[in-house]
């Protein structure tokens, strides 16, 4: 594969039982033509960092559990196309659980339907 058909992905990366600030992450020369944001996170994942958090369920766009930020729009990320070149970062007004997954619990309580008596 050329050089020119990979891709350079920045992740935001952190832990807040162990990091005292976010850092971004480089990761160069992988491959993305024809694979979505999902595909690309389960390739650093598998093959060159297991430590990545991210979610990853119905592959389908179905649940959101995949929502992120791709250079900056929020994006159902098992949906989106990937790019040349990424950013990636967690959804803003969320608390942070590690690196890209963030607590939706909060707006998942909101739209349960309430019980009928």
């Amino acid at each position: 594969m050329e050089k020119e058909d990979l891709a350079k992905v920045t992740i935001y990366r952190f832990d807040p039982t162990k990091d005292d600030k976010p850092r971004y992450e480089v990761f160069e020369n992988l491959p993305y033509e024809a694979m979505r944001v999902t595909d690309i996170l389960n390739y650093i994942f598998q093959n060159i960092d297991s430590t990545l958090a991210y979610r990853y369920s119905c592959r389908t766009g179905l649940c959101d559990a995949c929502l992120m930020k791709v250079n900056g729009k929020v994006e159902v990320a098992c949906k989106k196309l990937a790019e040349k070149e990424m950013l990636l970062e967690p959804v803003d007004k969320f608390v942070i659980l590690k690196d890209l997954v963030v607590d939706f619990s909060l707006t998942r309580k909101r739209t349960e339907p309430k019980e009928e008596r």
